[in-house]
């Protein structure tokens, strides 16, 4: 199967799944953004993120995002060009998503005309899914989206989320919550299919717990207010208070670097470190020495939430005990006392004692850090989910 990934940027976890569907023996093609200097969000990306790591996908950085925000005037001449897909410009007219045309079509004229693709994959319902939408007109193909949290949480636009999600022929995500979040868009069920992010363990680093010295570690990627982080500074406070010594470190910085500064203001008088970016190597080598990993997801003003971040994840394929939020889809992952602690989202109170009652009770941490891994290995296997992907896509060509 010839699959086309057309994706706004590369997270780890994405680059995980094109990897092991390579390995499937799928012919993948990936088409990104066009590099540009100072994009902040492909840079912030590629710090954390490393390319598909074979031969046999292939790369190309042509997608001109760029159209979506540049002067009318700089449009006229790939308008020009794209005007072969007569029928897909007028429909797009009609639809008010002229720019989202123009970047389809552009994408296509670039496209090596020898290889067509039998199916279109998107991850994230954001600005790629739109121009996927698009393209699989032109090519007269069918498109899939994996849907995660944000972009089904706090869409831009429920009409045009509403027509990319029905007008796909599956639409994935990751979580049994986000099942009836898609289904309030009016999607049919029959169309919706879970297939939770896959997990390789076997490239995960060895814990290490030769350390004497209590560690507590949070991944929390952009700093962006779901991470809870104010939540965890807070918590550390109280264990202090409570005469537990823990050092706290926190991986992660946000695009201008301002949260980063002022969680560090926050937290001058407190054994907390703010690394700011980390790859993702340098980020499992951190987390592999912590004696609990600690991510206490909140629903942010906006209503933005996590769904089941892969930080938990990661560290549960380690071993680690987490400690998250009864919140979206996390307890699919962490089921309470038994593979992880689940506190109340937003109470540092309920978040300094399931620290304290790890950090003081090693056969109920190892218990705990035991049962999480196994879940993982059992439900998050990147061949199992490379299995659902396949038999789905195949399933709509």
């Amino acid at each position: 199967m010839k699959i086309l990934y057309l994706l706004g940027f590369m997270p780890p976890y994405v680059t995980r799944e094109i990897e092991t569907m390579a390995t499937c023996g799928h012919e993948v093609s990936v088409l990104l953004p066009e590099e540009k200097k100072n994009n902040r969000t492909a840079d912030f990306w590629k710090n954390i993120s490393t390319e598909p790591g074979n031969d046999s996908t292939v790369i190309r950085k042509t997608m001109r995002f760029n159209y979506l925000t540049c002067p009318a005037r700089q449009l006229v001449m790939p308008l020009l060009k794209s005007l072969r897909f007569f029928r897909s410009l007028v429909k797009a007219l009609k639809e008010g998503e002229l720019r989202y045309f123009i970047i389809a079509s552009s994408a296509v004229n670039n496209m090596d005309p020898s290889w067509k693709p039998d199916v279109i994959h998107v991850h994230f319902a954001l600005d790629q899914a739109h121009i996927a939408r698009i393209m699989s007109s032109i090519l007269q193909i069918p498109y899939a989206v994996t849907t995660h949290a944000t972009d089904i949480f706090v869409p831009r636009c429920k009409t045009r989320l509403r027509r990319v999600l029905n007008d796909a022929s599956r639409v994935f995500t990751i979580s049994r919550y986000n099942v009836d979040i898609l289904m309030e868009y009016g999607l049919d069920r029959k169309k919706i299919v879970i297939s939770r992010l896959g997990l390789d363990t076997t490239g995960l680093p060895g814990r290490i717990t030769s350390s004497p010295e209590s560690l507590a570690v949070c991944t929390a990627s952009g700093l962006v207010p779901k991470k809870g982080v104010p939540v965890l500074i807070e918590a550390m406070r109280l264990l202090q208070q409570m005469k537990i010594d823990c050092r706290l470190v926190v991986i992660g910085s946000d695009l201008d670097g301002e949260k980063l500064k002022e969680y560090r203001e926050n937290s001058k008088d407190l054994p907390v470190e703010f690394t700011g970016v980390l790859n993702s190597g340098e980020t499992l080598k951190v987390v592999s020495e912590a004696s609990l990993f600690v991510l206490p997801c909140i629903e942010a003003v906006n209503g933005d939430m996590d769904g089941i971040p892969v930080a938990l994840m990661e560290a549960m394929g380690m071993g680690i005990p987490c400690i998250s939020t009864s919140i979206s889809g996390v307890p699919e992952l962490i089921e309470n006392g038994v593979s992880g602690i689940l506190v109340e989202p937003g109470s540092p109170e309920e978040l300094s004692k399931a620290m304290a009652m790890l950090l003081s009770g090693k056969k109920i941490a190892d218990r705990l850090g035991k049962a999480g891994r196994e879940k993982v290995l059992a439900n998050h296997s990147p061949e199992k989910q490379a299995d659902i992907l396949s038999a789905n896509l195949a399933g709509i060509i």
